[in-house]
């Protein structure tokens, strides 16, 4: 019997759980992230402080670092689940696949939570520059970009696939240029 051509290629995953990015309601991480974890879902909410100011007072606030995204640990056995979950509108597709962030880029996104250093998320795409390592501190053998905006030498950190770019200030005493 000859494959009809409207069928669609059936997209394999391996059975093993990865981390996989979620599309969230605007405005409503943490809530998603809450309905994550009652359902025992491993999921991870970068969370930073951050000053916001109103016209009569300023206030130190918890924001999400990536706003609209959460990140999964599943196996494709549960990709349905995750989608009923309220709030979730879908993972990121990349090549007609979820897309998959590794293990190691979580832990950096981690780690840079936990310095403490004062950081921002942006999707502007920045120039090529050169590649460092940083060599002291929390952040030590992290590998990124150079940049200099307003005189300021920082660290970033890309993630193409939901087009964030992680913004660190290390001074350039802790970096090191990569061949």
């Amino acid at each position: 019997m000859a494959k009809s051509p409207f069928l669609q290629a059936e997209v394999k995953y391996d059975a093993e759980p990865r981390w996989y990015i979620l599309y969230i309601r605007s405005r409503s991480e943490k809530k998603v992230m809450e309905r994550m974890l009652k359902r025992n879902f491993t999921a991870f909410l970068p969370l930073i402080k951050t000053m916001r100011q109103w016209s009569d007072r300023k206030k130190q606030v918890v924001v999400p670092l990536f706003n609209g995204y959460i990140f999964i640990k599943v196996d494709p056995t549960q990709f349905a689940a995750v989608r009923l979950i309220e709030g979730v509108v879908n993972f990121v597709q990349q090549e007609k696949k979820h897309a998959i962030i590794s293990e190691e880029k979580i832990f950096f996104i981690k780690q840079f939570i936990e310095t403490g250093l004062p950081m921002e998320a942006s999707s502007e795409n920045f120039a090529a520059g050169e590649r460092v390592k940083i060599t002291f501190g929390p952040l030590k053998d992290c590998e990124g970009e150079l940049i200099n905006i307003k005189n300021e030498k920082q660290f970033i950190v890309r993630l193409e696939m939901i087009n964030q770019v992680l913004i660190v200030n290390v001074p350039a005493s802790y970096l090191e240029k990569i061949n």
